[in-house]
């Protein structure tokens, strides 16, 4: 009598610690993603805080006040592009840890790896990195109580939930194995180089279009770069999780 033994036995290399083969190419598409899912949570946090802010207001509304009004924020408004930058870089710079060394050997769904991940970068950011910038150790030269220290968590949680759900995709739909994972991959390769391509015009255009609305926050040519980087990382979303869907199906992309 046969057996599915060999079947049944079949061991997955990323259960030995082994980071798939794909890695590089899903853990940037993945942070960059990511990324993006941080700074638009930051930019809606920004703009809570700086509406009910008040200086001169109760506990909570002078923190929200401080989380807005302070040097780090003034020279970050001052250098918004590079700050943009350096913060892709730095997300694309933990996606690749997280690809290569952290998710072959953390255990749970896709968004619980990339959460239990994002507790890494935040720790080193509220100890080391805040102080650097000059918001003291855990944010308290920033006047904003605990405020620094929850929002950076909630900032990172946002960034590990999406980088470990984006990263996991093509396991989690069914598409992983030889011949499936490589169409997907190619296919999910041409949607986000597509995606990236009008997100990115699309991104520019509407930013030049609002900048005049945001000339308190940063100049008209900022707003627009910033534009093309939103629109560049909602292109590659789309884009990727368009040609994936169109190898699910049974197409293929030409």
């Amino acid at each position: 009598m046969q057996t599915s033994t060999s079947r049944d036995v079949r061991i997955d290399p990323r259960q030995e610690g082994f980071a798939r083969e794909d890695w590089p190419r899903d853990s940037i598409l993945s942070g960059f993603v990511a990324t993006f899912a941080m700074s638009a949570t930051l930019a809606l946090a920004y703009g809570f805080a700086n509406a009910v802010g008040d200086a001169n207001g109760g506990t909570l509304l002078s923190w929200f006040a401080g989380l807005t009004e302070n040097d780090l924020m003034q020279r970050m408004g001052n250098e918004l592009v590079l700050a943009m930058i350096l913060n892709l870089i730095m997300g694309l710079v933990w996606a690749v840890i997280y690809g290569r060394f952290a998710e072959p050997v953390l255990r749970g769904s896709g968004w619980r790896k990339g959460v239990l991940f994002s507790l890494v970068p935040f720790l080193l950011s509220i100890i080391i990195f805040l102080p650097l910038v000059g918001a003291g150790f855990l944010g308290m030269d920033v006047d904003a109580g605990p405020l620094p220290v929850l929002g950076n968590l909630i900032l990172h949680l946002v960034y590990g939930a999406v980088l470990g759900a984006m990263f996991a995709i093509e396991t989690d739909s069914g598409l992983a194995g030889e011949s499936g994972e490589h169409l997907a991959a190619v296919d999910a390769e041409k949607g986000a180089a597509i995606g990236v391509a009008i997100g990115g015009v699309v991104g520019v255009i509407a930013g030049w279009l609002i900048g005049p609305g945001l000339d308190d926050l940063a100049e008209r040519s900022t707003i627009a770069v910033a534009g093309a980087f939103a629109g560049a990382a909602i292109g590659i979303l789309i884009g990727s999780l368009a040609g994936m869907r169109e190898q699910s199906d049974g197409h293929h992309l030409t």
